[in-house]
């Protein structure tokens, strides 16, 4: 049988290896984490990667965890003035699968149970790797060594296997800054905890919530600009203060989000970007999600792109003739989409954060909707 390791155990990873299962391979992911915690907050997934993860048999996960948004609503960041209602009622009818909410950390869960925890190696820091016709030989920071015969980097934003593969430029800070907290429902108006994306706009930024764990949890985040990033670390602690500062003569949704956030749960992200890649694939190793398509969150494909990946990797395996031939067909397969997301997730910001709101509401920007970016299906999609 093929040996497969998959480098990096987050939701892309994850995801390729079910796939890979489902056809009747044995990938081993190799995790750099000593164990898997309670990570993150909310995270959103639309109906291109519902279908996607139903696919690979989440689906009854997915309805028993998730919240579904039956809207998304825009206001004026100042004055509250409802600018759009997006209607996600009819979701799965338009594009086959719901629109869905819920805790990184539940999703995280549901994936490693259907992997299976026994299958991942901890605390396993890539070091570097080097290939030859027959194999992969891999090596980790704690001395170890694996031998595998191909080799699914996704490593991440920062990815090792990218330097070595390709040796692209380095991240660089896109002048977008996120702000995430998780915020006790009780202690917002009822507004916050139903069935809907409630999002503020303004210059240069925005403020999005949204229930989780049903009405348990209400996720927040913030996006705004930046001249630079000075912290030592890409994500860092921030006190509440510092984003009602930035919000400050906002609508009093937003202000009240803003002081319900606890002292000791507010981090700030700086959002970094890499330069687009056409090739994936070198030899017996291939990139997938953000080690590959890094692109930033105003489309909310981050996670979608790299659950994507992972199905069609899958179905790749079960069609090609040989690993090596699939990893090609992968790569001719996904190319294209990702560099599509990519490209329209980084322009995001500069529609949705409009000088004036009202242009925006009465020149509807080019959403996921108009781009057609839902009705694709990563499980029946054509492979090139």
């Amino acid at each position: 049988m093929t040996r497969i390791a998959i480098i990096g155990g987050g939701i892309g990873g994850l995801t390729a290896g079910i796939a890979l299962q489902k056809v009747g391979l044995e990938p081993v992911i190799y995790e750099r984490a000593p164990e898997f915690g309670e990570v993150g907050a909310g995270i959103s997934l639309s109906p291109n990667a519902v279908k996607g993860l139903n696919s690979i048999g989440l689906g009854d996960f997915l309805e028993a965890t998730a919240n579904e948004p039956l809207h998304q609503y825009l206001f004026h960041g100042l004055t509250g003035e409802i600018l759009m209602d997006i209607n996600r009622k009819d979701c799965r009818d338009q594009y086959g699968g719901p629109y869905l909410q819920l805790h990184r950390a539940d999703l995280m869960d549901g994936l490693i149970k259907a992997f299976g925890q026994d299958k991942c190696e901890m605390g396993k820091a890539l070091s570097g790797l080097s290939q030859d016709e027959q194999h992969v030989e891999l090596r980790f920071e704690d001395g170890t060594t694996a031998e595998a015969d191909i080799v699914i980097g996704v490593d991440g934003l920062r990815s090792i296997i990218r330097d070595i593969l390709f040796d692209t430029p380095e991240p660089e800070f896109s002048g977008h800054v996120a702000w995430r907290a998780l915020i006790d429902g009780c202690k917002l108006s009822p507004r916050a905890t139903e069935r809907t994306n409630v999002n503020h706009i303004g210059a240069g930024q925005n403020l999005v919530t949204y229930p989780i764990r049903g009405t348990k949890l209400v996720n927040l985040v913030a996006l705004t600009r930046a001249d630079g990033w000075v912290e030592e670390s890409w994500n860092a602690k921030a006190h509440p203060s510092e984003l009602a500062k930035v919000f400050e003569g906002w609508a009093d949704y937003v202000i009240d989000a803003i002081s319900a956030i606890g002292e000791d749960d507010l981090y700030r992200w700086g959002l970094f970007i890499r330069t687009p890649l056409s090739q994936w694939v070198k030899g017996r190793v291939a990139l997938l999600g953000d080690a590959a398509h890094p692109m930033l969150p105003y489309m909310g494909q981050g996670a979608s792109s790299a659950i994507e990946d992972g199905v069609v990797l899958g179905r790749c395996f079960a069609a090609a003739a040989d690993p090596v031939n699939a990893l090609s067909v992968y790569e001719n397969a996904r190319v294209e989409r990702a560099a599509f997301l990519q490209a329209e997730s980084n322009v995001g910001g500069d529609r949705l954060q409009a000088i004036d709101p009202y242009f925006l509401r009465d020149n509807p920007p080019k959403d996921e909707d108009a781009l057609g970016i839902f009705k694709y299906d990563p499980a029946s999609v054509e492979l090139a």
